[in-house]
């Protein structure tokens, strides 16, 4: 189920796949738990449908000579 934290103070907002992951996030870079609301997000059919399908996507590499 997928999850969306909004900050109490700035108004940013980070989707997440799950719970376990925004609370990470909200721990390690947002400042606690305590400063974030957690929203449960229903699923959405199309973005099911899309995840389903494969896309490649060049990885450019950057090096220093």
């Amino acid at each position: 189920m997928a999850v969306k934290i909004t900050h109490l103070t700035n108004g940013q907002q980070v989707r997440f796949a799950n719970a376990d992951g925004a609370r990470r996030y909200a721990e390690i870079m947002g400042g606690g738990v305590d400063k974030w609301r957690f929203t449960v997000v229903p699923e959405d059919p199309m973005l099911r449908k899309m995840s389903d399908s494969v896309v490649n996507v060049p990885v450019w590499r950057m090096t220093s000579r």
